[in-house]
C-alpha cells in the first residue's frame, strides 16, 4: 500500500486542458451515426442544394445559389437560401472534424467507451510484451509516471529478458501493475497524443454546431417579432 501511495504522489496533476480537452471529449460525437453522415455533406449537399442540372427534380433546390430573398414585415436575419447555406457549411465543418477524428484518434479511444471499459476488456489478455510497449509510450509522454513504474516493476526495462518479464508478471497476483499501466497508457493516448489535431477537431465541431444553431435562433427571433406586432408592442 505504501508503494502504491508513493506512486500516486509522484504523479504530477495534469492541467485542465489535458483533463477536459482530449480525444474522449470528441468521441461522443465523433463515433456517432450523425457524425458519419456529416462526412458525406460535401458531396450530397452540393448535389441537393447547388447543382443546377438537377433543379427540376428537386423542386428548385438545385438552383439555390440563384434564388433571391423576399422582403417581409418581420424580415428574418437570414433568408431561406442563406439559412440553407449556413446549415450546409455547418454540416461541412462537422464532416471535416469527423474525418479528422476518424483518421487520427487513437485506437484505444475509438475501441472503448471509457478508461474502465478499456481496462476490463484488455487486462486478461495483456502480456509482458504489450506492457513493455505501453511503458515505452508512457515514458515518451509522461516520463515521471514511467519512472514510478520502473521502480515498481524493473522488468519493464528492455534490459531484462522477455522471459524474466513474463515470470515477474505472473507473480503479480492482484494485477495492480497491469491496471496502473493500462490506465496510464489510456490517459497518455487520450490526453497527450496529437494535441494539435484534437484542437482542430474541437474548432470544427464548435463552429459547425454554432452555425447549425443560427437558423433556429433567427427563426425564434422572427416569431417573437411577429408576436410583438400582434400585441402592439412593436407598432402597428
Amino acid at each position: 500500500m505504501s508503494e502504491r501511495r508513493a506512486v500516486q504522489e509522484s504523479w504530477e496533476p495534469e492541467t485542465w486542458r489535458y483533463r477536459l480537452i482530449n480525444w474522449h471529449l470528441l468521441r461522443g460525437f465523433g463515433q456517432s451515426v450523425p457524425a458519419s453522415l456529416t462526412m458525406s455533406t460535401p458531396f450530397v449537399g452540393y448535389m441537393i442544394l447547388y447543382h443546377s442540372q438537377i433543379e427540376e427534380y428537386l423542386g428548385g433546390l438545385g438552383g439555390l445559389l440563384n434564388q433571391q430573398a423576399q422582403p417581409g414585415t418581420c424580415a428574418p436575419w437570414f433568408e431561406f437560401s442563406m439559412r440553407l447555406n449556413i446549415v450546409y457549411i455547418g454540416l461541412l465543418f462537422l464532416g471535416f472534424g469527423t474525418i479528422l477524428y476518424r483518421a487520427f484518434a487513437p485506437g484505444v479511444i475509438k475501441g472503448a467507451k471509457g478508461i474502465n471499459e478499456y481496462v476490463v476488456e484488455t487486462i486478461e489478455n495483456v502480456s509482458a510484451r504489450n506492457l513493455r510497449s505501453m511503458y515505452v509510450t508512457i515514458k515518451s509522454k509522461r516520463p515521471q509516471v514511467a519512472s514510478s513504474f520502473g521502480r515498481r516493476a524493473p522488468w519493464l526495462s528492455r534490459d531484462k529478458s522477455l522471459k524474466t518479464a513474463s515470470d515477474a508478471l505472473k507473480k503479480d497476483d492482484d494485477n495492480q501493475i497491469k491496471i496502473d499501466i493500462l490506465r496510464s497508457f489510456y490517459n497518455v493516448q487520450n490526453r497527450h497524443t496529437l494535441r494539435g489535431i484534437v484542437y482542430m477537431v474541437l474548432v470544427f465541431y464548435a463552429a459547425g454546431f454554432v452555425l447549425l444553431s443560427l437558423p433556429g435562433l433567427t427563426f425564434t427571433g422572427r416569431v417573437l417579432c411577429n408576436v410583438g406586432f400582434d400585441l402592439g408592442i412593436l407598432g402597428k
